[in-house]
């Protein structure tokens, strides 16, 4: 279901119940371990999913785009805190609403509890068709995987990840110390290239790297 028609059809009696607001770059949507009472649907903006863990470490999982919801998966669920920490990647807006208010839209708008559904089997598919494939390989095919989803179906002569180490750290759910060592050895077997500490692969090393996670993952 698009976002105008969602808004558009929204009960009266519903909208009076929400509350618009707007988190910047960076800032907290909502916090893991923090008490779930409020479902927030994305009107604007990207945000990033991740966990973190009592070792320091942040694995950054998933990321929403416009029009999702934060929230639905532990309300549904009726889970008392947020799983998991949402952060705005870009400005963000977004229509807050009581966690009673959303499950009360839900009663009264089968259109809007069937949008639900399918964004959150959506969400939750990617998680189940790579478990075991990817989650768990060690961490240089994670950051293999990583790189060939990255890649996805670009077609450049030259291929530059302008993302920061410790954000590639939080995507595959290691440490930027790991992600050093993995970047030496995929650059050793000539599979990438560095260029002022950016990660850069050409044509052929594309066709390498894809034929050579092909072999890691049959």
């Amino acid at each position: 279901m698009k976002l105008d028609y969602m808004l558009d059809h929204m009960p009266e009696g519903i909208k009076r119940q929400t509350t618009h607001k707007v988190f910047l770059p960076g800032e907290s949507v909502v916090r893991k371990g923090e008490r779930a009472d409020h479902v927030y649907l994305l009107t604007r903006g990207s945000t990033r999913v991740s966990n973190e863990f009592a070792s320091g470490q942040r694995y950054t999982f998933a990321s929403l785009e416009v029009p999702d919801l934060v929230g639905d998966l532990e309300v549904l669920a009726g889970q008392e805190v947020y799983a998991a920490s949402n952060e705005a990647v870009t400005t963000c807006e977004v229509l807050a609403m009581s966690a009673e208010t959303f499950l009360l839209w839900m009663r009264t708008d089968n259109d809007f509890a069937l949008a639900v559904a399918q964004l959150l089997a959506a969400k939750m598919y990617p998680t189940s068709n790579e478990a075991g494939r990817v989650k768990f390989l060690p961490s240089l095919e994670r950051l293999h995987s990583y790189l060939i989803k990255r890649l996805g179906t670009i077609e450049t002569d030259m291929f530059i990840l302008h993302t920061s180490r410790q954000q590639i750290a939080d995507d595959i759910g290691t440490s930027v110390k790991t992600v050093n060592r993995g970047v030496t050895k995929l650059k050793e077997a000539g599979l990438i290239s560095l260029l002022h500490g950016k990660i850069t692969i050409n044509k052929e090393q594309q066709a390498a790297l894809h034929k050579a996670f092909d072999e890691i993952i049959e």
